[in-house]
């Protein structure tokens, strides 16, 4: 396709300001609708993209003969919006979580094939530049066989972080509540699954503990978690915490949160020591092998840019630049298939596997 692509964005809260990143100055694109149930929202975004039609009803979004829907809606609205707009002829980016059910995502799946249009589960993680030159280390054997995977999450105080607005939550800590997936390990965990997919393949079967916080100003946290499992092939050993320290200012230009992530092989350590935060003044990524260590100073270790580039893939993707895309709708399905089996570990307190959610 030559000409520009004609790009609807639904939903315009807070995501949007990094979602939005890959759209502003791209002559690939046009972006020709925004669409939020918020009158005062569509007028605020539209100072981006002032060319854009704002629409309060999805149903007209979808009447602007576009070629890509960017579905940034909370994610139990992600099936329906999905499936209408590949049906009305346009491919979809939807913001992960994918959807809420394994068979919801067979329903956006089976849209996808059956419409010819391409589906796209938009995952920055697998996008930030250490992250990714971490994986590539590691398939170069840089540290030899890989042989352990640890994550860390730790949630901070947010008083000094980006400014969320509360209805922003309200409806992800009301899913919480009704035990339909918490914030932490369902909704920001997705970025942490995603990544040991992505490195590492299918999980053979895992154990997870998830606790439950009640925080101070009311919502409930599904944190501290502690969680382990064994990938397939190879049978990579991995373990993943969430911890809550909620008086601890952190550094970031983002959510006050701390990523954390190692992979240990038989001849060294490859670790990147953040994401979304600055708690460190240590580099972005380091190799550690034969008694010394590599540091990367310069690699881009802005959060916000892997956004970008993720967009900036589909759009290749969509151009005909570039065959693979990342994450299929497939893919994004196994991230919440893994959701389940963390789940269903925690509720049975039992070591759970693949098999076990066909039960």
């Amino acid at each position: 396709m030559s000409r520009p692509l004609r790009v609807g964005i639904a939903g315009l809260g807070r995501i949007f300001d990094l979602n939005g990143l890959g759209y502003i100055g791209n002559d690939d694109v046009e972006v020709v609708g925004l669409c939020d149930i918020r009158p005062e929202s569509i007028a605020h975004r539209q100072a981006l993209f002032p060319g854009a039609r704002g629409v309060t009803s999805y149903e007209d979004l979808l009447d602007l003969d576009l070629d890509l829907v960017d579905i940034l809606s909370p994610h139990p609205l992600h099936e329906q919006m999905a499936v209408a707009a590949m049906e009305a002829g346009a491919h979809v980016s939807v913001q992960k979580p994918m959807a809420m059910t394994t068979a919801e995502c067979d329903a956006m799946i089976a849209a996808s094939e059956r419409t010819g249009k391409r589906l796209k589960v938009f995952e920055n993680f697998v996008f930030y530049p250490p992250l990714v030159k971490a994986r590539e280390l590691m398939l170069s054997g840089a540290i030899g066989a890989p042989k352990h995977f640890r994550m860390k999450v730790v949630i901070g105080d947010r008083s000094s972080a980006w400014h969320v607005a509360p209805e922003a939550n309200a409806w992800r800590y009301a899913l919480g509540e009704k035990k339909q997936g918490g914030p932490l390990v369902f909704d920001h965990g997705h970025h942490m699954m995603a990544v040991a997919l992505w490195m590492f393949g299918d999980v053979r079967d895992c154990y997870a503990q998830i606790e439950e916080t009640r925080i101070p100003a009311g919502p409930l946290l599904d944190a501290p978690a502690t969680l382990v499992w064994r990938h397939k092939e190879p049978p990579i050993h991995a373990m993943w915490d969430v911890s809550l320290a909620l008086q601890m200012k952190v550094r970031t230009d983002y959510y006050a949160s701390h990523e954390k992530f190692e992979i240990q092989g038989e001849n060294g350590l490859i670790t990147v020591h953040r994401c979304s935060d600055r708690l460190l003044d240590e580099p972005a990524l380091t190799l550690y092998r034969d008694g010394e260590v590599r540091a990367w100073h310069n690699i881009e270790d802005d959060w916000g840019e892997s956004f970008r580039l993720s967009t900036l893939h589909f759009i290749d993707v969509l151009k005909g630049r570039k065959p693979q895309q990342i994450l299929t709708g497939p893919e994004g399905r196994r991230v919440i298939e893994l959701f389940h089996m963390f789940d269903r570990s925690s509720r049975d307190g039992r070591l759970v596997t693949h098999g076990d959610l066909e039960r």
